[in-house]
C-alpha cells in the first residue's frame, strides 16, 4: 500500500493507513503529522465528491472527516515538518489551510494573531486578532477562546494598533512636507507609556502553571527559572517555544506532541474517579472506530509509548490501571508532585483553564 500514492488509495485503503501510522507512533523525527494530515485531506476531498454525487448518506462521514481534518491542522500544524519540534512557518500554513475549511474558529484566527505579532506583523496582527474576537461571539464551543485568551486578544489587539500608529506616526515624521505644510507634532509618549505596560502585562502573563491545587499564569522566564531549579521528585511537563519535555530530577526526555498532550490530559484530569479510556482520549488521535472511540490497540500501544518515555527518565510509575464503564482505563495516582506549563495561546488551553 505504502508504494502507492496517497491520492490514488481507496477510502478504505485510507483508513488503514491511517490506522497504521497511529499504531506505530511517531517512530522518525519527521513527517508523521504532516502524512496524518495528507491522509484526511484526501478522505475529506474523496467523501465530499461522495456526497456532492450520491445525496446525504455520506455527510456524516463528511463532516466528522473534516472536523479532524481541521483539528489536526490547529493542534498539531506546528509539527508538520518535524515531528518532535515547533516551526511558526508551518504553523501560520496549516492555521490559513484551517480557516479555509472552517470559518468558525477562534482560537485559529487567534493563534495567527500571536505568530503575527510575535514577528513583528503588527497590521496582520490587528485584523486577525479582531477576527477572533468577531469569531467569538458566534459561540461555537469546539474552538471558543478561554477568558484569559479572549482578554489577551483585546489586549494584543490594542498593542498591534499602538504599535502601527507609532509606526505610522514615525514614517510621517520624516516625510517631505514644505513647513506650511506640515502637520502638528503628535505626543507620542503616553502612546509608548501603554504600549510598554501592555508589553510587559503580556510577558508576565505568556504562560500556564498547573499544579494540583492551583492555576496561575506567569513569564517566560518564570517558566524557565522553574524548570532549571525543579524541586527533588517533582514532575515537569515544559510546552516550551521549541518543543515539549518532561523532566524529572535533573533529567529529561523530549516527547512527542501526542504523548505530551496525553501526559496533560492525565496530569490535569484524571482520578480514581474519572479515569481515562480511549473514549475519554480520542481528540489525541483522528478518527475513531463505529463506537466513538480510538480503537483499543492504537489506544494500548500510545499509553505504551509514553511509558516509555517516562522510564527512561526514571519517572515511578504514575499512571494505574482500573476497568471504567466496561473499558480498560488509566489514570494519574498523585504519586508524585507535578507542575504543567505551557502558553496562553495553546490550542489546547480552553480545555484545562476555564
Amino acid at each position: 500500500m505504502r508504494t502507492l500514492k496517497i491520492k490514488d488509495l481507496t477510502l478504505g485503503e485510507l483508513e488503514l493507513l491511517e490506522q497504521d501510522l497511529h499504531e506505530n507512533g511517531e517512530k522518525s523525527d519527521y513527517g508523521y503529522y504532516m502524512q496524518l494530515v495528507t491522509v484526511y485531506e484526501m478522505m475529506y476531498k474523496k467523501l465530499k465528491s461522495l456526497a456532492r454525487n450520491n445525496g446525504p448518506q455520506y455527510d456524516h462521514s463528511l463532516q466528522h472527516t473534516k472536523n479532524v481534518y481541521v483539528s489536526h491542522l490547529i493542534k498539531f500544524g506546528p509539527y508538520i515538518k518535524m515531528n518532535h519540534f515547533k516551526n511558526d512557518g508551518d504553523a501560520v500554513e496549516s492555521l490559513i489551510r484551517a480557516i479555509g475549511l472552517e470559518q468558525k474558529l477562534p482560537i485559529a484566527y487567534y493563534r495567527l494573531g500571536f505568530l503575527a505579532y510575535k514577528h513583528g506583523k503588527y497590521g496582520s496582527a490587528v485584523r486577525y486578532f479582531q477576527q477572533a474576537l468577531n469569531k467569538q461571539l458566534l459561540n461555537d464551543p469546539r474552538y471558543d477562546l478561554n477568558q484569559q485568551q479572549e482578554f489577551h486578544a483585546h489586549m494584543y489587539l490594542a498593542n498591534s494598533a499602538l504599535y502601527v500608529a507609532s509606526q505610522t506616526y514615525e514614517t510621517m515624521e520624516k516625510l517631505p512636507y514644505l513647513p506650511e505644510e506640515q502637520l502638528p507634532n503628535p505626543e507620542l509618549s503616553p502612546l509608548i507609556e501603554t504600549l510598554a505596560t501592555n508589553e510587559k502585562y503580556l510577558q508576565n502573563h505568556a504562560f500556564y502553571k498547573i499544579t494540583k491545587n492551583k492555576t496561575e499564569t506567569c513569564s517566560k522566564e518564570s517558566c524557565v527559572d522553574l524548570y532549571e531549579n525543579s524541586e527533588p521528585n517533582e514532575l515537569i511537563l515544559y510546552f516550551n517555544d521549541r518543543e515539549n519535555i518532561l523532566l524529572f530530577n535533573g533529567e529529561e526526555v523530549i516527547i512527542t506532541p501526542t504523548q505530551a498532550n496525553m501526559m496533560r490530559h492525565f496530569l490535569l484530569s484524571s482520578s480514581k474517579e474519572n479515569p481515562c479510556t480511549r473514549m475519554t482520549m480520542c481528540d489525541f488521535f483522528g478518527r475513531t472506530g463505529s463506537d466513538g472511540g480510538v480503537k483499543k490497540n492504537t489506544f494500548i500501544k500510545s499509553i505504551e509509548r509514553l511509558k516509555e518515555a517516562l522510564r527512561s527518565i526514571e519517572i515511578p510509575e504514575i499512571f494505574d490501571v482500573t476497568q471504567y464503564r466496561g473499558e480498560t482505563a488509566y489514570y494519574f495516582n498523585e504519586s508524585v508532585p507535578f507542575t504543567v506549563l505551557f502558553r496562553v495561546d495553546d490550542a489546547f488551553a480552553n480545555e484545562y483553564v476555564n
